[in-house]
């Protein structure tokens, strides 16, 4: 009588099988993809630079006039050229 030995596949031994042909072909996938060069990367991210500069001083000036304005409403006293310059002074 002959033995048979192939071992019946476990769940085990069939996770591993499917986990290794993801990263096969992930990392066949990934040999496809075409990378942008260094000048690009760089390019863009000085846009980017330059697009969240931008927001910074547009927010920033909003603030400014909502903060005296809001200042403005409470004390009337109060001298609005005098708030911006002094808190850009600062």
């Amino acid at each position: 009588m002959e033995k048979n030995n192939n071992k019946p596949e476990t769940k085990k031994t069939k996770k591993r099988g499917k986990i290794a042909t993801f990263f096969k072909e992930a990392f066949s996938e990934m040999k496809k993809v075409s990378w942008p060069t260094f000048a690009t990367v760089f390019k863009t991210t000085l846009v980017v630079l330059g697009v969240v500069a931008a927001f910074l001083v547009v927010l920033f000036a909003f603030d400014m006039l909502l903060g005296v304005a809001h200042d403005g409403l409470l004390l009337k006293d109060i001298d609005p050229i005098s708030k911006i310059v002094g808190a850009i002074g600062k």
